[in-house]
């Protein structure tokens, strides 16, 4: 019988493999990210402290996803990150962490997610078929110091 994924909150241990995922794809089209190792090491060391969870199938880090709470009086939160190995994609795995925690964030009374992400990205496509919307009335804006 195949081993099923589990969803567990993330440990210490894990942030080396995570940070592996993180980099390599975080690097790739459309992302482009170019950042050193120990960057990403900074960057989901940060997470630790959020709803921080892993996709793990036996020993084998899969996936991961940070979220948290950004407005607990409008009962809102924000998908920080969402990644998985590549040759987990298409697979149900993002489905599933995406599940996972609107059910923790509803349990919580947690009314709206937000996340951000690329239109190009295969990313967007997934997220509309989980029923994300875009916001016409939002625009995401960023400025290099």
């Amino acid at each position: 019988m195949e081993e099923k994924i589990k969803i567990r909150k993330v440990e210490r241990k894990d942030l080396k493999e995570i940070v592996e995922i993180y980099h390599i794809e975080s690097s790739k089209k459309p992302y482009n990210e170019t950042r050193l190792k120990k960057e990403s090491m900074k960057e989901v060391a940060e997470f630790y402290n959020d709803e921080f969870y892993v996709a793990v199938k036996g020993d084998i880090i899969i996936g991961f996803i940070a979220s948290c709470i950004t407005n607990k009086k409008e009962r809102r939160a924000y998908i920080l990150e969402l990644w998985l190995k590549n040759e987990w994609k298409g697979k149900g795995i993002g489905k599933e962490l995406m599940n996972f925690i609107e059910d923790y964030y509803s349990k919580k009374g947690i009314k709206k997610i937000r996340l951000t992400t690329k239109k190009k990205a295969r990313a967007f496509g997934f997220y509309e078929k989980l029923k994300y919307k875009e916001k016409k009335d939002l625009v995401y804006m960023e400025k290099k110091l």
